[in-house]
């Protein structure tokens, strides 16, 4: 499969999925997850949106790497698809063009992110925008093969 088959597999991949564990570490460097619903892709990168109120904001301030594991329900074993993306978390400045770009993308699969919006809550929210830099994808209907690392930067 070449690169450009397999960017594709990935974002459809990304398009189907529901939630989104973000992982993260505190300043004291434990791990942790958060469900994400508010993401959205944009070619290698990934925008997501948090509360300004989250304390993951100024964790991601302190350590700016940051994964994102895709996970579907459900799955049966001999299918088994996940996708993990790694890389630098950068906040989007209120009312840049990346800002608006990443309220249209996240609002086009989230309509519940794009009611919120509607409404004026875009200024309680942080954009971020991921800089994948390397993407774990692990796709078992391909047969019990190792899982393809792809190096994006």
């Amino acid at each position: 499969m070449s690169n450009e088959e397999n960017k594709n597999e990935i974002l459809q991949y990304i398009l189907d999925s529901k939630f989104a564990l973000l992982n993260y570490v505190r300043q004291d460097l434990t791990p942790l997850s958060r469900a994400i619903g508010s993401f959205a892709p944009d070619g290698d990168d990934l925008y997501f949106s948090s509360s300004k109120e989250s304390a993951k904001i100024g964790e991601i301030a302190k350590h700016q790497r940051v994964s994102f594991y895709f996970e579907h329900d459900n799955q049966e074993l001999e299918s088994w698809k996940s996708l993990l993306l790694i890389g630098d978390a950068e906040p989007l400045a209120y009312g840049s063009s990346d800002f608006d770009k990443a309220v249209d993308r996240i609002g086009a699969r989230n309509p519940r992110f794009r009611e919120r919006v509607a409404k004026g809550d875009s200024v309680n929210i942080v954009l971020y925008r991921i800089s994948t830099s390397e993407l774990e994808y692990l796709d078992r209907s391909k047969g019990n093969i190792p899982t393809r690392k792809l190096v994006v930067r």
